[in-house]
């Protein structure tokens, strides 16, 4: 048959249900990630200073990030993004200030009155002050930390003024370690990895129930074969997902068998 890049149409779904983005209306609950959420969830709204979220590559952080952020509404929270830190210390700065909606100054010490002020303000309104920084392994220089962990020196006699979400890559957890001064300061600490063979199979179950009422698409081999590929990584369960749709409509199958994933996956 002739099936353009749209498979959707072929097996009438309602969205492409493994985008590789991180949508947090994909969100699929499992034990680790629903704890991770929980701890982080605890942390900002106690008003912790610094929280730390690791986890392998592609096991879904910057998607567990998206869903904390949704659920920190703009009438209490006032939530700055940083995505790219890999950044000088300066630039980094900037980009913080950038993210909290305030202009740049060329002074250091301006820009940390600047914050303070935004801080203090929120503060008297009621509002937390949330700084997520995600993949902070890629934060260049140990000085970088350093100014990240000063800004939680903005606090008042019983609280911070600033709560700092660091996401990141194994390899941030050794770089904290490093820093006893940022280390010691860490309130919360969790750690997400691969799903599970069961936890892999209810993945790829949720994510085509949003898109489509039909609950047989993926058989249960084709679903065990995909986790034995993909050691239950998320970022690679969909791509091989999607890959499989589009083969399938392709081939003008009616299910996803585990030939059809294994032929797959011998090409990604």
């Amino acid at each position: 048959m002739s099936v353009d890049v749209d498979y959707t149409k072929y097996w009438r779904l309602r969205a492409f249900p493994f985008d590789n983005v991180p949508d947090p209306r994909f969100y699929v609950p499992c034990s680790q990630h629903d704890a991770a959420h929980r701890w982080l969830s605890y942390g900002v709204q106690t008003g912790k200073g610094l929280l730390l979220l690791t986890g392998d590559v592609g096991c879904g952080k910057t998607l567990l990030s998206r869903r904390l952020i949704v659920g920190l509404l703009p009438a209490r929270y006032d939530v700055a993004l940083v995505a790219n830190p890999a950044l000088s210390p300066s630039e980094l700065l900037d980009e913080v200030l950038s993210q909290f909606g305030l202009g740049r100054m060329r002074s250091k010490g301006r820009r940390l009155q600047t914050l303070n002020e935004r801080l203090q303000s929120n503060a008297q309104r009621g509002i937390s002050s949330v700084l997520i920084v995600d993949e902070a392994q890629a934060i260049e220089s140990a000085k970088g930390f350093e100014d990240l962990r000063l800004l939680t020196n903005f606090q008042l006699n019983d609280c911070f003024l600033l709560t700092i979400v660091l996401i990141g890559q194994p390899e941030l957890r050794r770089r904290v370690a490093g820093i006893p001064q940022l280390n010691q300061r860490i309130a919360v600490r969790a750690h997400i990895g691969p799903f599970t063979a069961e936890e892999t199979t209810s993945y790829i179950v949720a994510r085509m129930r949003s898109v489509t009422e039909r609950t047989d698409v993926f058989t249960k081999e084709a679903m065990a074969g995909i986790y034995e590929q993909s050691k239950g990584i998320g970022r690679l369960i969909n791509a091989l997902c999607d890959q499989c749709l589009f083969a399938g409509a392709i081939e003008s199958v009616t299910q996803i068998d585990d030939r059809l994933v294994e032929r797959v996956g011998q090409v990604i």
